[in-house]
């Protein structure tokens, strides 16, 4: 609306009677949506990563890294010493709200427990309260990392799996390349039979009758049905699960039998510049394996660097929970000398 709001200002500066068009169009404008009214949730696949590492330091006073891989949707936190702060985030991205309700429950029995000992008085108790809350927290967060931890090394399998199969592919490919007999012009030339044909409507009709002919016929199986480009292109039939019968016209590739799509409606010399279209593509299909394989090994080296990585604040853990265990020795030993006492006390009555 607003485009052609500025269409019809510009037109009415040139001749007034377009003015009445102007008019109508300031009438039906929508109001401006204000900056209150636009919300991101984060994991928004639109969102980019640095914008919400920005948003957490802002927020949450916590640096963190974010790695978003968006080919397989996935979604990493980095949160080094903010590790409880880091699993939030991810869960948040990731849409999952169990983890923060546990860790909210948990928060809760240790703040019922902090109570008690305060009402109690025992400044012994409170200090025990205290250690058992901290040791809760830093437990928390070295679940998270073990979490992390494994997170990391299915990235690392999936990382893997990517770049070997981007790699199969690039090899496939120049393989194709070297085979790949060009089909521009009047060096055009479909093989079938021991025929040669030249003419792309010819070719296309050829092929089509082939794959009507299957249909009828509901024979299983697979048939070489001509050659184009340096690649056979073969005819399979099949029954599916369903019940239907399925024939498909294929181009046999290096490592890679590509499908070639077939409408009902699919005229002879569409046919036939789809599958030239196809054989042009290669160098696009290279470039496009080689992101992938490129991508693959950078998030590679990203896991990997993180894959083995110690839980930052054990030794704190270690000392708050031999700090409880003193404690608690200590608190069972007066309870000891009160039990003692009370007993000497009922002996004397």
């Amino acid at each position: 609306m607003r485009t052609k709001l500025a269409a019809a200002e510009a037109a009415a500066a040139l001749d007034r009677q377009y003015e009445r068009n102007l008019a109508a169009l300031r009438k039906v404008q929508p109001q401006d949506i204000r900056p209150s009214d636009i919300t991101a949730r984060l994991g928004a696949p639109w969102l980019p990563t640095d914008v919400i590492e920005a948003f957490t330091a802002d927020i949450m006073g916590a640096r963190v890294r974010i790695w978003h891989t968006v080919e397989i949707a996935s979604w990493s936190v980095d949160g080094s010493t903010f590790i409880g702060t880091a699993r939030f985030i991810a869960a948040a991205l990731s849409g999952d709200r169990s983890i923060r309700s546990l860790e909210d429950a948990d928060h809760q029995a240790n703040q019922f427990a902090l109570a008690k000992a305060i009402a109690s008085g025992d400044a012994r108790l409170i200090q025990k309260a205290g250690l058992e809350t901290e040791i809760a927290r830093l437990e928390r967060q070295r679940a998270a990392h073990f979490d992390d931890q494994l997170n990391i090394r299915r990235q690392i399998q999936t990382a893997r799996h990517d770049r070997d199969t981007a790699d199969e592919r690039i090899a496939a490919i120049r393989k194709d390349l070297l085979r790949r007999v060009t089909t521009k012009g009047a060096a055009f030339a479909f093989e079938a039979q021991g025929r040669r044909v030249t003419e792309r409507r010819t070719a296309g009709a050829l092929l089509i009758s082939k794959l009507r002919l299957a249909e009828r016929s509901r024979a299983e199986g697979e048939w070489h049905i001509g050659r184009l480009g340096g690649f056979d292109l073969v005819c399979e039939a099949h029954a599916t699960l369903a019940g239907a019968f399925r024939v498909a016209l294929v181009l046999q590739r290096a490592n890679h039998h590509q499908e070639i799509t077939v409408e009902p409606d699919l005229t002879a010399l569409g046919l036939i510049s789809r599958l030239e279209h196809v054989l042009e593509r290669f160098e696009l299909d290279l470039q496009e394996q080689q992101r992938l394989a490129s991508d693959a090994s950078r998030r590679l080296a990203d896991y990997e660097v993180r894959l083995g990585q110690t839980f930052p604040l054990q030794a704190e853990l270690d000392g708050k929970r031999a700090e409880l265990t003193r404690l608690e020795a200590e608190l069972a030993d007066s309870s000891k000398n009160v039990r003692s006492t009370a007993r000497f006390t009922e002996e004397i009555r």
